[in-house]
């Protein structure tokens, strides 16, 4: 239980990171926080992209599992897209009072951002575990 709890605040701990760095750098990503503490706002952040991209998207992996299988697995860079569109969305819907947060309108730099957390989140989660 301890070691699934490490892993859980390790994973919204690189979250946050990932996206404040992607921030810092105005990466096609820009996130306004709204609160005094911007780095409460990136936890919070960071522990809401921990669930959409988690339990979400395995639910969604698991559910589209013949059309990527299908599609070459192609389908999933679409996922991968459509996750961070709708974080941005579920964001700027409910938790305007945190944050707010502007993606790109093109879907091809969204796509890059996607394989950048991804490979980011992937190596920093190797490194540190």
């Amino acid at each position: 239980m301890r070691k699934f709890l490490k892993d859980i605040l390790l994973s919204i701990l690189i979250n946050a990171g990932i996206l404040y760095w992607l921030n810092y750098y105005h990466f096609w990503m820009s996130i306004q926080t709204s609160t005094a503490n911007e780095i409460e706002a990136y936890f919070i952040l960071g522990f809401i992209f921990w669930i959409v991209n988690f339990w979400l998207k395995k639910i969604i992996n698991l559910v589209s599992f013949p059309l990527r299988w299908l599609s070459f697995w192609l389908i999933s860079i679409v996922i991968n897209i459509w996750i961070l569109y709708f974080f941005e969305y579920y964001i700027n819907a409910n938790y305007k009072d945190i944050a707010t947060i502007t993606l790109s309108e093109d879907w091809v730099r969204v796509l890059i951002i996607s394989v950048v957390v991804s490979l980011a989140y992937s190596l920093l989660s190797k490194l540190l575990k």
